[in-house]
């Protein structure tokens, strides 16, 4: 019994512990203002055009490919 409520303890505490995460609001518009296409960028990446566009819109998550994204793409 004593596992079981260690098991039941530690998936509680991932349940309720907040996750930070980053912010990919900056991703899109320096790509629009240089009017580079998701296809290019995608391309670049080896990924399709869809990855792209879910992860300047914040609906998947894939931290190396935002920041190197961000590197690429948004420096000045």
């Amino acid at each position: 019994m004593g596992t079981v409520n260690g098991i039941a303890r530690e998936i509680f505490r991932y349940l309720t512990t907040p996750v930070t995460v980053p912010d990919v609001s900056d991703l899109r518009p320096p790509r629009r203002a240089k009017n580079i296409t998701p296809a290019t960028v995608a391309e670049h990446f080896g990924v399709r055009p869809a990855v792209i566009s879910c992860i300047e819109r914040g609906t998947r998550r894939d931290d190396d490919l935002a920041g190197a994204y961000r590197n690429r793409f948004t420096a000045a």
